[in-house]
């Protein structure tokens, strides 16, 4: 067998040559003078098992992607195939997300309410390393699957690996469903009898931590196996042993074999046979969010200025302020006020490229550093607003930040000058300069619109593709009005038959019959106005009102408040909305349902670095009250991996499947895989569940968007 397999190995070599061969040599014009081996792809990293894991075929490794890694596995193992989202919000932990296709199972045993559809399962795997690989000894990490979920692949493990040059070998033991009957007993059972005992896997109603169940059962196994890396082509060979077998399906081996193999730097196939019967392929794409890409164009071009040029920036305001307003300009980033005092400068700036506003300041200083020289201006503030807020102040001597520019300082260097706070008012700086805005000011969109849902009884994917169409009229840079309509291209949501049951006002669950009656669709229509806020040397206030149809499903008033001093890592916001349920149209007809909602929050930027955690308290939607629990790490890069959870004053059996809302989300900021800097996200959030409990209303004022990213802590730490 392992001749065949480095048989198979050379081949894959070979083939791979040729077609880069091919490749090169139709599209390339010049001569080739490197060897073909430099454009074979390099060893890309570990990889998943069938399960998602990070692992060989069936059985889990202690190996966990670096930080900031996020994965989408494709794996289709007859009779259960699955797609699983993997991330690491840190070296230490690997979350995954996984959707099971169990063909042998029907979804029910009514095919009126399920029709021919399989069984599909949703579940929430976790592994934490617990000790770090040394030269002397291995890496070991403890692993759940099924954490969170209806319990169908619940199991727990310890699991070790060492690498010895190519080969990496791993071992480990097992409970729940990598045991077997023949197994081991369970060493727990010696110290604590209770540990014998654990309850049906798809008991209950799913949703909760199964904690009850965790490292007991009679019996545990033992799983081990190795992988070994070829170096020079990246094929990884994979060889397991695990003699679990929770589904009774046929095998007639224990031993699994398969090859990964590098397609690019970002994607990898896998090849295996499991069980000795089934031959199967998993498909990965992966990337590390934490860092950038596509490498940033950050050349900037030094404009040079004549002698007379230079005499009237030195002597005419009005020259200097002009040609700062037109350099900048051309580069996004939008003047709204210059005040001077000798050689002291204070900038009012607005930009929409940037998300790090750290990286808005090195830009604006390049720019316009010849233009200062030529000023002498020794010391430079600048002032970040959006939409009439100034958001953050930052103040420097410019001669450091030369330096820092000309990689003569070093960022620790440069920190030390940065000064960084709360704006409060311009002093006794002279104004040369200040912005004129033309209102009213008119905009529109048209945007593709995609709408989803997954895991009906009736099918497994309904979707809807259509147009929306987006349009603004900002009277003033405080008060705007703001609507968007979604016109249905294709859909599917004529397959809808059921209707949701729940115990509560049905302000969620009802999202089939939106999705139904809604094709032609008003999303929003409201109008906002933020009041002027207050500046202090003590924080930024900020608050402001809503009315009209605020999201697809509820339309009211009510308005935000945020307080936020930036030197301190947390901040305060409150919310408060009176809201009336819309019809199913989504037209301008409301429901007969009404409620009060609103929610005080408290967001603390922990000690760890780039750890938030957000602490929600009020009332939710279905008039039940209680607390979202918002844990997320933001990396350097902007990207954004988080989870939450909602508990309030209702029971389980009220809340219904699921137990209470839950779900993760991962945010990637779009300039990630650009040259040009710009702002915007591409989102995912996942639910377990829509239910009723638990729910916020959408559509608010937003004003936590001013100040989240403005934290002076997160600044400085973050820097360029």
């Amino acid at each position: 067998m392992l001749q065949q397999l480095l048989r198979l190995e050379t081949i894959t070599k070979v083939l791979l040559k040729k077609i880069l061969v091919v490749f090169f040599s139709s599209f390339l014009s010049v001569n080739i003078h490197a060897s073909i081996d430099d454009y074979l792809f390099s060893d890309i990293g570990v990889t998943s098992n069938i399960h998602g894991e990070i692992g060989l075929i069936n059985i889990p490794s202690s190996r966990i992607l670096e930080e900031g890694n996020l994965k989408l596995h494709l794996v289709n193992s007859e009779p259960i195939n699955s797609f699983v989202i993997t991330s690491t919000p840190f070296n230490w932990m690997e979350v995954s997300l996984r959707y099971s296709d169990i063909n042998f199972l029907p979804y029910s045993w009514y095919e009126s309410f399920s029709g021919k559809q399989t069984w599909k399962d949703k579940s929430f795997n976790m592994k934490l390393r617990l000790i770090k690989e040394t030269n002397n000894n291995p890496e070991l990490s403890i692993g759940f699957r099924d954490l969170i979920g209806t319990g169908w692949f619940s199991s727990e493990y310890l699991v070790a690996s060492k690498k010895i040059g190519d080969f990496d070998f791993t071992v480990g033991v097992g409970w729940g469903n990598l045991s077997t009957q023949d197994g081991l007993e369970n060493p727990f059972i010696n110290y604590f009898d209770n540990f014998r005992q654990r309850t049906g896997s798809n008991s209950g109603a799913g949703g909760n931590f199964g904690v009850e169940n965790w490292f007991r059962g009679e019996k545990v196994s033992t799983f081990y196996g190795f992988e070994y890396t070829n170096k020079r082509s990246g094929l990884r060979f994979k060889l397991d042993y695990d003699s679990s077998n929770p589904w009774n399906l046929k095998k007639t081996s224990n031993y699994s074999y398969g090859l990964s193999i590098p397609a690019s730097k970002l994607v990898d196939v896998n090849l295996f046979k499991h069980r000795g019967e089934d031959i199967g392929i998993g498909v990965s794409f992966k990337a590390n969010y934490s860092e950038e890409i596509v490498q940033k164009n950050d050349l900037i071009s030094t404009i040079e200025f004549s002698k007379k040029d230079s005499e009237l920036l030195k002597n005419d305001n009005r020259v200097f302020s002009g040609t700062i307003n037109v350099i900048l300009n051309e580069f996004g980033i939008y003047t709204q006020e210059i005040h001077i005092d000798g050689e002291k400068l204070f900038l009012t700036l607005s930009q929409t490229s940037f998300r790090n506003p750290n990286i808005a300041t090195k830009r604006t200083i390049g720019l316009i550093k010849n233009i200062l020289e030529i000023k002498n201006i020794s010391n430079v503030s600048i002032v970040y607003q959006d939409a009439n807020v100034n958001t953050q102040q930052v103040s420097f001597p410019t001669d450091k930040f030369y330096a820092f520019l000309e990689n003569r300082y070093s960022y620790p260097e440069l920190k030390r000058h940065l000064n960084f706070d709360n704006f409060s008012g311009y002093g006794d700086y002279e104004k040369i300069f200040q912005g004129d805005v033309k209102f009213p000011i008119y905009s529109w969109g048209l945007n593709p619109n995609l709408k989803t849902h997954i895991g009906a009884p009736e099918s497994f994917l309904f979707s809807q593709v259509g147009i929306s169409l987006s349009g603004a009229i900002d009277f003033s840079k405080q008060t705007a009005i703001r609507s968007s309509v979604t016109a249905n291209v294709f859909n599917n949501f004529e397959g809808f038959r059921l209707r949701a049951f729940s115990r509560l006002p049905k302000v969620r669950s009802d999202v089939r019959e939106y999705l139904k009656q809604g094709e032609y669709a008003i999303d929003d229509f409201s109008i906002s106005h933020i009041f002027k806020p207050n500046y202090s040397k003590r924080g930024l206030f900020i608050s402001g009102i809503k009315f009209g149809i605020l999201e697809s499903m509820f339309g009211g008033v009510g308005g935000e408040v945020v307080y936020r001093d930036i030197t301190k890592p947390w901040f305060i916001s409150a919310n408060f909305f009176w809201v009336k349920q819309r019809e199913f149209r989504q037209r301008f007809a409301f429901r007969d349902y009404e409620t009060f909602t609103g929610h005080v929050n408290f967001t603390w930027d922990t000690p760890v670095q780039g750890l938030r955690l957000n602490i929600a308290g009020g009332r939710y939607l279905a008039r039940d009250s209680g607390f979202t629990l918002n844990f997320s790490k933001t990396f350097k890069s902007g990207f954004i991996l988080g989870a939450f959870a909602t508990k309030t004053d209702i029971s389980d059996t009220e809340f219904g499947e699921g137990s209470f809302d839950k779900g993760i989300y991962f945010s990637i900021p779009i300039d990630l895989v650009s040259k040009q800097y710009r702002k915007g996200n591409a989102r995912f959030l996942w639910r377990n569940l829509t239910r009723d409990g638990g729910q916020m209303v959408s559509g608010g004022l937003g004003l936590t968007n001013y100040i989240e990213s403005n934290s002076s802590l997160i600044l400085k730490r973050n820097g360029f």
